[in-house]
């Protein structure tokens, strides 16, 4: 079959960082289905992403689709014909197929109901132009972003974007594709670099290599090499080394078409910042990176990133150490005047700031905060002195000018000021690290006093904003509760400083904070569940990032003892393993068998009657089990051996043993012996779930 290349190229005005990316891999994944649904390969695409543009470009694209013979079935003889001539329904169901009734002969189905109408046509396939030119504008309609608008007057409602859509690309081979979106008109005009590039036609067979003439490089790892490249070559030329941030370089990539790192300078005065003052207001505000002398101490020296190619390289570099010098200046004025007061002077203020509408002041946060720490800093390992005096200081620096200049430094300088106020070490590191971690991949805090203050701030925010009803949506989360629960169950999940302390005992105990305080509101029990089902179900989602599957720790999830979480992973972990051996398989088919028979029971089930126990199969098993319990230790791996050293008379049970017997005392006793098994298993795990 004849190929040539396709192109399709959408030009728009910048888009946002950390957008394009998603856009292109949505038109890639729409397009795919479209071809795919019309029979066509799975294309081989080369990509450009840029700021302002997203191009998609395949070198062998078939011109049609294959030519095909499609069945088409009709009704049953039966109901298509009447006396040997076509009825009402077969004519019109022929007409309907685009056919007449006589193109139809009848035909077995296969499916041993007799005959059917059944014809053959033969379809000619599509070109690609036509299939293309039909269906671009819905795909570019269904392209997910945060935000669309309406940008072009006489616009249609329907096409709006993220950004303005400036120009469109649209080709096969040297066809036109034929189509409009947003107001424009798809041809084979292209645009280069705003600066440095011009207008013209994008070569079909290599766009990527006609951008780069046009100083557009479309190729984002591309970009990101450069950038990596150009900082390390200025800085080794320079005796540096810069702090490289893959987050940044991903948003500085996402940010120009051409990258140039350009070495600027900012005064030695602000090196007396801290550290991380410093790169936070390079990197959040100004996309800069920090850079460091061959000791490793911090330089000021620091990396812009301009999306031109400057004649005056000097000028452009004396342009971002201005606004950046104006920012390092905001942040030392605030830096000199926090510390005139101290934390603990401070939390005054707290009343005064409000946590959230309808759940009071952060000072009332504090206040719950401190006597949760209180109540569980030895279940965390902490030194309780210095966990309470950390949570009673920890949000201080909400306060503080530098903080409500710079948001990014809550908690770091709260750490910062503890020292300068002569705050005890551990003090100051808890507070600094209280908000850790901040992600999925972020390090939990390094201090057992600092964990617990975290255990208590993502509890109570949890149960306050689920009290409002705030819950996140599946496409909603704007108070990141989610991030939230992921923090907590990082915190309780965590070997290395064990939490001694289920998820129910932490929930509750910070509830009991709110409901004993009465500021504001009190935390039901319904609030708590939920809040525990939320929790659970982000655990299950992280099953595989914590070492086991989901089946194994929805099955230690099941037990009837509520472990910490940490022991409750070691739990799944373990029978993940079980469950792939015949032992394990056999074990699980039989809990899953008495679940079913015990779930049909109406009724309490009362004790075992030995007297009962006529059949030798279920005397072993009574025998056994009775051993179990006796012997049942407290570690899960002996647990488990003892459970599935029962396999073998739980099976004989079930060979030898009619459970629901004729006589009721007999059936109701042997009942009895599976709830009493049962409640042996559950002790370690619903072993039916794995």
């Amino acid at each position: 079959m004849s190929t040539q290349a396709l192109l399709i190229e959408i030009g728009v005005e910048e888009i946002p960082a950390g957008v394009s990316s998603s856009l292109m891999a949505s038109l890639r994944q729409e397009l795919n289905k479209l071809l795919a649904a019309h029979g066509i390969d799975q294309a081989q695409w080369t990509e450009g992403c840029t700021p302002r543009r997203l191009l998609l470009h395949w070198a062998g694209c078939p011109l049609k689709q294959a030519d095909c013979d499609e069945t088409i079935w009709g009704p049953p003889e039966k109901v298509a014909y009447k006396d040997g001539n076509p009825s009402p329904a077969a004519e019109g169901f022929a007409r309907k197929a685009g056919l007449s009734a006589s193109d139809f002969k009848l035909a077995d189905k296969g499916d041993g109901k007799g005959l059917y109408m059944q014809a053959v046509v033969h379809r000619q396939g599509r070109s690609v132009v036509e299939i293309l030119a039909e269906a671009m504008p819905g795909i570019l309609r269904k392209l997910p972003s945060p935000k669309q608008m309406k940008w072009n007057d006489g616009e249609a409602r329907d096409d709006a974007f993220i950004r303005p859509v400036r120009w469109i690309v649209a080709r096969l081979g040297e066809t036109q594709i034929p189509f409009s979106f947003a107001g424009v008109e798809s041809g084979k005009q292209s645009r280069g670099h705003r600066i440095h590039g011009g207008v013209g036609e994008l070569n079909i067979n290599n766009p990527l290599g006609w951008l780069r003439e046009q100083k557009v490089e479309a190729d984002r790892a591309a970009r990101q090499a450069s950038i990596r490249q150009g900082m390390a070559e200025q800085a080794m030329a320079a005796g540096l080394q810069v702090v490289v941030d893959d987050e940044l370089i991903s948003e500085v990539a996402d940010l120009t078409e051409w990258p140039v790192p350009v070495l600027c300078t900012f005064p030695e005065d602000y090196l007396r910042l801290p550290q991380e003052v410093i790169r936070i207001t390079l990197k959040n505000h100004q996309r800069c990176f920090v850079t460091q002398d061959q000791s490793g101490k911090l330089s000021n020296r620091f990396f812009a990133v301009a999306n031109i190619e400057s004649k005056d390289p000097a000028k452009v570099a004396e342009g971002n150490a201005r606004v950046v010098n104006a920012r390092l200046a905001d942040a030392a004025f605030y830096f000199d005047r926090d510390p005139q007061q101290s934390l603990e002077a401070r939390v005054e203020r707290l009343n005064g700031i409000v946590f959230q509408d309808g759940l009071g002041m952060v000072g009332d946060q504090v206040r719950r905060m401190r006597a949760f720490v209180l109540d569980v800093a030895s279940a965390v390992g902490a030194d309780a002195n210095a966990a309470q005096r950390a949570a009673y200081l920890c949000k201080s620096d909400l306060t503080a000018g530098l903080v409500s200049e710079f948001p990014e430094l809550q908690g770091y300088m709260g750490g910062v000021y503890g020292r300068m106020n002569g705050e005890p070490e551990a003090v100051c590191a808890a507070i600094a690290e209280h908000y850790q971690p901040a992600g999925a991949d972020d390090a939990l805090p390094a201090s057992a006093e600092a964990r617990v203050i975290a255990l208590a701030e993502r509890a109570d925010k949890l149960l306050g904003y689920f009290h409002l009803g705030r819950i996140p949506t599946a496409s909603a989360d704007p108070f990141a509760l989610r991030r939230a629960a992921i923090g907590l169950i990082r915190l309780l999940t965590a070997a290395d400083m064990p939490v001694q302390m289920s998820l129910s005992e932490v929930i509750g105990g910070a509830a009991r904070q709110w409901n004993e305080q009465r500021v504001t509101v009190s935390i039901s029990a319904q609030t708590q569940q939920q809040v525990k089902e939320f929790i659970v179900e982000r655990l299950l989602g992280m099953a595989a990032s914590l070492g086991a599957g989901r089946n194994a720790l929805e099955a230690a999830l099941g037990a009837s003892v509520e472990l910490p979480l940490y022991q409750l992973m070691d739990v799944a972990r373990l029978l993940d393993g079980f469950a792939g051996s015949e032992t394990g398989q056999a074990v699980a088919a039989a809990n899953k068998r008495i679940a079913n028979i015990l779930k049909k029971v109406e009724g309490e089930i009362g004790a075992v009657e030995t007297s009962l126990l006529t059949e030798v199969a279920e005397q072993q098993l009574f025998a056994a089990l009775t051993k179990a319990e006796a012997d049942f230790p407290a570690e899960a791996a002996a647990q488990l051996q003892v459970l599935a050293a029962l396999r073998e008379p739980v099976d004989t049970f079930f060979d030898d043993v009619m459970v629901m017997a004729e006589d009721a005392a007999v059936r109701a006793n042997r009942l009895a012996l599976l709830s009493r098994l049962r409640s042996l298993f559950l002790q370690l795990a619903d072993i039916s779930r794995i």
